[in-house]
Order: C-alpha cells, then structure tokens, then sequence
C-alpha cells in the first residue's frame, strides 16, 4: 500500500508540475502580431474567425502557407510586398494556425478546402493568381479541379499529395494525434515539441538549407504562432502530425488545366526534389523551376529569386486560362 501510496503521490506531484509549467509557458507567450504590411482583417468560417492581411492593387493574389508547427502567413514575409507591387496580395492564416481561431478539433482536408473556397469567393470575389506551400498546394490542386479557373495560375512550393503527405492516417500517427490532444500530458508534450531549442534544431537541421535563416527573430517568431491561444494551439499541428491532412492528388492532378509552377528547393529535406518529377509525370503541362542552394522555404532563402521567378511567370500573358465557374 505504501508503494502505491507514493507511486500516486509522485504521479500527481509531475502532472502537478507538468499543469504548472503548461500555464506558466502560455502566460508568458507574447500575442502574435503580423509581420506583413496591409489592411489586417478576419473573415468568418465555420471554424471561427478567420485573419488575412490584404495589400496592393491589381489582380488579386492569393499567399497560402504551409500547415506544420508554428506555420503562419508569416513565411511569405519577404514575397508579400514586393509582389504588391504588381498584384492585390492578400495573405491568409489558416484555422488553427497564427493569429485565426483555433478549436478543440481533429481538422481535416476538406476543412481548409471550405475555408479556402470561402475566402476565394467572398472576399477576394474574382479568379485569383495563387502561391501555395506545401500540404496546402494539395487543396488549391482540389479547388481548381472543382472550380475550373478559380486561380488563373498557380504556383506551388515544394508541393505534396503524390507520395509526400498523401496516405491515410496510420495507426503510429493516430496514437501520436491522440496523446498530443490529451490534457496536461499531450499539452507538455506539445509545449516540448514546440519550445525554442526545438524550434531551433527542426529549422537548422531540416528547413533551412543555410542555417543562419534559422536567427532568434525567426525562431521567436514560430514559438509565438505554435502557442497562440494556449492549449487549443496544438489541436492543428497534432491533426498535420496524425497523418488527418493529408491528401492525395493523384487521380485529380491529370485534369489541372489552369497554367501551373512548381518551385522546389534544390536541398529540401522534409520534401525532397525527387517527388518533383512525379508531379511532372502526372501533368506534363507542368513547369517548374529549382533555386539552388535552398530547403524547404525556397521564398525565404533566395526571395529576391522567387519574386522574380513568380512575377515573370504570373504576369506572362495566357490566353487559354480557363474562365472561373463561381457555384
């Protein structure tokens, strides 16, 4: 009885601790803020309010970021006004990432489809130029495919739905959601995964090609998105981390009409070029360009080179684009 006694003693006294350093971690997050230039607004969506930053004049340009960790309009920091120049830009952070509403759910695909069908039709209104990164470029492929000419090019960063991201989820990754979403526990967890010194060595050893990106400005940057919100902030990355958002493109890429780029990071490691060439096998139309001695965030390591690579192919005339059927 006694060793029971002391085992229920010990357990309490570390989920005390662990409860205790949890809120100690949220009290001392500081409140997001965006970085981008523009008008700040939310839109709503069935998942809450939902935050864009809106800039520029011309056609409008839609920014979607990338759905791991920390992930927030935020990476198209060194795109966003300069494309302004030329385009309406506006810059959109996804439910349950950066400064949009977060909840207490499993968020799937078809989710971030609506939010994005939502945002493409009432409030930008028109066919949109867009520039995607990652998982999410699997759902712009999705809504072009419903909405023929709903984007009237697309350009893609590093894109999955082929072989990367594009499986159900395992069993490892559902019990690894499940554990992530449990209190005090999964939310310790959480808060370890996404703490400074982690956030530090995934942009070091897996992100960035050139480790100097990685600088205490970034990394601060990413551990104030990952906690927003407190506790409710891990619900979207367990979701990405369970293998709940991926989403396969292969029966749909074929039939993309609409004039697409591909830009991937010579040295990527999360999503490395050799998945490149199947998206090209699938939809020969396809173009692509590489930036040389990049990772993951080509856009972020060379932006000079990825503005001048989205600006000439975006504002190329094409005669062909498809006109958009808003249902």
């Amino acid at each position: 009885m006694k060793r029971r006694t002391k085992a229920a003693l010990g357990a309490a006294s570390v989920l005390t601790g662990m409860y205790a350093a949890n809120k100690l971690i949220y009290k001392s997050t500081p409140k997001l803020e965006s970085v981008l230039d523009g008008d700040k607004k939310y839109f709503n969506t069935k998942y809450g309010q939902t935050f864009y930053v809106k800039n520029g004049d011309g056609e409008p340009l839609i920014f979607v970021h990338g759905l791991a960790s920390g992930m927030s309009s935020f990476m198209w920091r060194k795109n966003f006004e300069e494309l302004a120049k030329h385009f309406t830009v506006y810059a959109i952070d996804l439910p349950g990432f950066g400064k949009s509403d977060k909840k207490a759910i499993i968020y799937k695909p078809y989710m971030y489809i609506d939010v994005l069908r939502t945002f493409a039709k009432d409030v930008v209104g028109e066919p949109a130029y867009v520039i995607s990164s990652g998982q999410s470029s699997a759902y712009i492929f999705q809504l072009e495919y419903e909405n023929p000419g709903m984007f009237k090019k697309i350009v893609t960063v590093c894109p999955t739905g082929i072989f990367e991201l594009s499986s159900p989820p395992a069993l490892n990754q559902k019990l690894l959601s499940f554990s992530l979403r449990t209190p005090i526990i999964g939310t310790f967890a959480y808060n370890v995964m996404v703490s400074k010194p982690s956030i530090k060595y995934f942009l070091k050893r897996k992100t960035y090609y050139n480790k100097e990106n990685a600088s205490a400005y970034v990394i601060n940057q990413y551990s104030k998105a990952s906690k927003q919100n407190k506790s409710l902030s891990k619900y979207a990355p367990a979701s990405f981390l369970g293998g709940y958002l991926n989403y396969s493109i292969i029966g749909i890429l074929p039939y993309i009409n609409s004039p697409t780029l591909i830009i991937w990071g010579e040295n990527a490691k999360i999503n490395t070029i050799n998945n490149l060439k199947s998206f090209i096998d699938l939809n020969p139309k396809i173009t692509y360009n590489i930036i040389d001695n990049s990772g993951y965030l080509p856009q972020e390591e060379h932006p000079a080179e990825f503005n001048g690579i989205c600006k000439n192919f975006l504002l190329t005339s094409n005669d062909s684009n498809a006109q958009a059927e808003f249902a």
